[in-house]
């Protein structure tokens, strides 16, 4: 079975900006600072997960459908 790692990208793509949209929307609910199994999940931890799979996922977008 061939891998092709253009679908793999895609993939990758879709989930890493599912993780950007649901820290977008405890960010913009007011639901900051979360603590759960002793670990705090802080405002400026939170702004780092929406920022870096964003950009993540807008790299996997242009590999997956845009790279030639």
């Amino acid at each position: 079975m061939k891998v092709n790692k253009k679908e793999i990208a895609k993939f990758f793509a879709g989930l890493t900006a599912w993780e950007a949209i649901v820290h977008l929307s405890l960010s913009t609910c007011n639901m900051l600072p979360i603590t759960w199994c002793n670990f705090t999940l802080t405002s400026t931890l939170n702004t780092i997960q929406i920022i870096v799979p964003g950009a993540i996922s807008i790299l996997l977008t242009w590999y997956a459908w845009f790279k030639k």
